[in-house]
């Protein structure tokens, strides 16, 4: 049922190494907005497997938290990325918060 969202490999890629990774910018809002952001996205990793086959409200209850918490992240992490991790790392953001979109679209009405 989950398989829907192909989510949050990347948080690892960008917050592996911790707040001062390359590709981002080099100040205390973007260190702390980063934090965040993988603090939102670590929780829908959390919640990627919490719902049970079949329950399609339970679903979309995950769902629209999860599109809130990957929003919120992806506005924290633009303006702080750089380079390749902004446009490959947001990119996946946003193929996410589609595929998010389209299951409560087509699902969860």
């Amino acid at each position: 049922m989950i398989q829907f969202l192909r989510i949050v490999g990347i948080a690892a890629a960008i917050f592996g190494a911790g707040p001062g990774i390359a590709g981002s910018v080099d100040t205390p809002r973007c260190h702390g907005d980063l934090a965040v952001a993988d603090q939102l996205l670590h929780g829908v990793r959390l919640r990627e497997h919490s719902v049970q086959q079949g329950d399609w409200q339970g679903l979309c209850r995950l769902l629209q938290r999860n599109l809130r918490d990957m929003s919120r992240a992806r506005q924290l992490m633009y303006p702080c990325l750089t380079g390749h991790d902004h446009g490959e790392n947001i990119g996946q953001m946003d193929a996410s918060i589609g595929d998010i979109r389209y299951v409560l679209d087509t699902r969860c009405r």
